[in-house]
């Protein structure tokens, strides 16, 4: 069903609401993406990114086919207290507009009112980012809002074929326990921070850091300033330094007619 750059990277309220809670993080292929706490003005978008997901998405968030969130599906998953449910999304600009790529959201399931507590965990991820850790980056922050709330234990059910949400579980450094049950994994997990964890998400961070700065550091075209064909300049000589240090990808001018 369910289913980085260095941490000072976090913007983390000093205090609550969590609703404000927002971050910026970078995904497995150097791809940075926005994460925030979700608002009730979000039902529209929710709604569209619903409608983009494949039916095998769907199915292994809900269990079953589903055409459209309702209504009161809609008021349901954008208005929440962030104490005893809360909900994160992944946004990406494009063409000047704010979209909803993926979901987290967890929901208290004990009836105790005092903590410690246990809460269901959902994810869904677009399709199109499958793949890429998002899932587990979702999981690491909801965690941190789920510890500042007294929440000690996330759970969640788990299709027996959704393996990918069961290796963001796996890859998430947490201490994941898990069992099998007429084709669907109960999982649990401490949302304690562990050494584990710490380890875990600084390779992540590392790794998804070195994949970012890939485009300027391999770059496949170059645009050089001031080219020339005059090897007694500033120009020519920088367009001979790039040849001569094995760079084949192309070469753009800002002016190629340029004598200087």
């Amino acid at each position: 069903m369910t289913e980085a750059v260095k941490r000072p990277m976090i913007r983390r309220p000093m205090a609550a609401p969590w609703r404000d809670y927002a971050a910026d993080v970078i995904l497995r292929d150097g791809t940075s993406v926005h994460l925030r706490a979700i608002r009730p003005d979000d039902r529209a978008e929710l709604a569209r990114g619903f409608a983009e997901l494949s039916p095998e998405a769907v199915y292994f968030r809900f269990f079953r086919a589903k055409r459209r969130l309702t209504d009161d599906e809609l008021t349901a998953f954008t208005e929440l207290d962030f104490t005893q449910r809360a909900a994160l999304v992944a946004t990406l600009r494009v063409g000047g507009e704010e979209r909803i790529i993926a979901v987290a959201r967890y929901a208290v399931t004990d009836d105790s009112r005092r903590p410690p507590h246990r809460a269901e965990v959902a994810f869904t991820v677009g399709d199109v980012i499958q793949g890429r850790g998002l899932g587990t980056l979702l999981l690491e922050h909801l965690a941190i809002i789920a510890r500042a709330n007294g929440i000690a234990e996330f759970e969640a059910e788990v299709l027996g074929e959704n393996n990918r949400m069961l290796r963001v579980f796996a890859n998430s450094g947490f201490r994941v326990k898990r069992s099998l049950a007429d084709g669907v994994f109960h999982v649990t997990l401490p949302t304690a921070e562990t050494e584990e964890h710490a380890a875990a998400t600084e390779r992540r961070e590392r790794f998804a850091a070195a994949r970012s700065l890939r485009a300027i550091l391999q770059p496949r075209s170059v645009a050089l300033v001031g080219a020339s064909r005059r090897p007694d300049t500033i120009g020519g000589t920088l367009l001979r330094n790039l040849r001569r240090a094995g760079f084949t990808g192309a070469i753009h001018p800002v002016n190629p007619n340029t004598d200087t």
